[in-house]
């Protein structure tokens, strides 16, 4: 068959404006680091920014990365740990032993809620068990259809689930980056769960946090995205610019005295930031990012 020449012009048109487009939007995105860039280096902060696994999505889909609702949970306050001594530093990741598992990927789905409580349901569970490096893997998606406090659209650190159903592993339920329905569950999972005795709410402030992370373990946290954040790569992050996106959900699992840093578990995959982790400066406990506001201690 021929192709008419006008076909071809049209066709040809065609290709070049994609590329046309490719292009620009590759040229916002490096000006945007640039920018960015500078900004980390004449506020001298101590992080690295770049292309990420997130950074090129649209920006109307960041929000879909942040699913963590703004209105903090009502609960019981956390006892205070009877500790006079809180360690300068702590990593569960190497705290005679690993009791931190892989960071996963929500995807497209704001369940950055349900990732962050899984996540510290499975560490807990290795603290109690006594098994660390074991590689535990329980199912979010459970969370996401089969509890009452959150959706694909979002949810709260509200782990009264964990205390009376508990999670099974991942294969009851592999997770579907969608809402789904619990009645596609595996049958009778009710029966192999892993649950919590007890939780309460953890005072925002830098020593009853570091307590807290010290006693009790990894704890699920909140802050605040703003749009620098997706192009975080490396480093200990501030805030440098950028609009706000929304609440986020995610995992303490350490901290740095010396450095002045939380170490953090987050859910968009390995490929992103620091092996799927990213460390945090204090001063954003107190900066528009309100790290650690509702912070959750399972026991």
């Amino acid at each position: 068959m021929k192709t008419s020449p006008l076909r071809c012009a049209a066709l040809a048109a065609l290709a070049l404006g994609l590329l046309a487009g490719a292009a620009a939007a590759e040229g916002t995105a490096a000006a945007r680091i640039a920018e960015l860039q500078e900004s980390i280096r004449s506020g001298r902060a101590r992080w690295v920014a770049g292309e990420t696994s997130v950074s090129n999505l649209p920006e109307d889909q960041w929000g879909n990365l942040a699913g963590l609702d703004q209105t903090p949970p009502t609960g019981p306050q956390a006892p205070e740990p009877p500790v006079k001594f809180i360690p300068r530093s702590i990593d569960w990741r190497n705290h005679g032993g690993n009791f931190v598992t892989r960071p996963k990927d929500q995807g497209g789905c704001g369940s950055c809620w349900s990732f962050a409580m899984t996540g510290a349901l499975e560490s807990y569970t290795l603290r109690k068990q006594g098994k660390p490096g074991r590689d535990l893997d329980l199912s979010e998606q459970v969370y996401v259809s089969c509890s009452s406090v959150g959706s694909c659209k979002g949810g709260v650190l509200f782990p009264v689930f964990l205390v009376r159903e508990g999670l099974p592993a991942e294969a009851a339920y592999p997770y579907a980056e969608a809402n789904g329905s619990c009645a596609s569950a595996a049958p009778g999972w009710e029966k192999n769960t892993h649950k919590i005795e007890s939780w309460g709410m953890v005072w925002p402030s830098l020593n009853r946090i570091k307590s807290a992370l010290a006693h009790y373990g990894p704890l699920p946290t909140s802050m605040q995205l703003y749009e620098d954040f997706m192009h975080y790569k490396s480093g200990v992050y501030t805030r440098v610019g950028g609009k706000r996106i929304g609440g986020h959900a995610v995992l303490l699992v350490g901290y740095n005295d010396e450095e002045e840093y939380f170490i953090v578990k987050n859910s968009w995959g390995t490929g992103w930031g620091e092996d799927g982790f990213f460390r945090i400066d204090y001063s954003q406990m107190h900066s528009l990012v309100v790290f650690g506001l509702t912070t959750v201690a399972f026991y």
